[in-house]
């Protein structure tokens, strides 16, 4: 069993709050914001952070990238997105901010329903237990999923924290492509701009 995480630790709160300036730099900005209530999906409270992962890296991850036949241009692109796993009150949900193209946004409106309803023992979903929604800020959206960041680090982030409940695993993530290896560079290269126009 995955140990309890109550909070998003230091490292992963970091990665979360570069993740959109990453993401739009990478030319792949989150424009779309989806909230999936698996408390409403038949899922024991243990087995949430595994779920997703699956749903993200097996199901979203062969859709995104998939090129068709005739082209030559994946279906969406590199997998580009930050994830929070919330459970206020012991209602399990993810917050999942996430690049689609605008071409593709039905399809994988309509993709994520099939995906959720294979978690839900093929039986449909109810209609509220996914939202999605598009992002007009993603800069204010981040500062909200980063909430249940340790209080302290939140604090100094400007961040109020607040309780956002027990999750066994990780309570939050990004894609590959968004990671450390991405923003610090960038992070660096910045620095050195600004300090050279000081």
């Amino acid at each position: 069993m995955r140990a309890v995480q109550h909070y998003i630790k230091r490292k992963a709160a970091t990665n979360l709050l570069h993740a959109p300036r990453t993401a739009a730099a990478l030319g792949r900005p989150f424009n779309t914001h989806v909230t999936i209530n698996f408390w409403q999906l038949g899922c024991d409270e243990t087995d949430i952070f595994e779920v997703f992962a699956k749903l993200r890296n097996e199901r979203f991850q062969r859709w995104s990238s998939y090129t068709p036949k005739g082209t030559k241009t994946a279906r969406n692109g590199a997998p580009t997105f930050a994830w929070v796993i919330e459970a206020d009150k012991g209602l399990h949900h993810v917050h999942w901010m996430v690049h689609i193209t605008p071409e593709q946004a039905l399809h994988f409106a309509g993709s994520l329903r099939k995906w959720l309803t294979k978690i839900n023992d093929g039986h449909p979903i109810p209609d509220d237990a996914v939202k999605i929604q598009k992002i007009d800020n993603a800069e204010g959206l981040k500062k909200y999923l980063a909430k249940g960041t340790e209080p302290h680090f939140a604090r100094f982030c400007r961040i109020r924290p607040q309780e956002t409940g027990a999750v066994h695993g990780r309570k939050s993530g990004v894609s590959r492509n968004l990671g450390p290896a991405e923003w610090m560079p960038r992070k660096a290269a910045w620095k050195a701009a600004r300090g050279r126009a000081a």
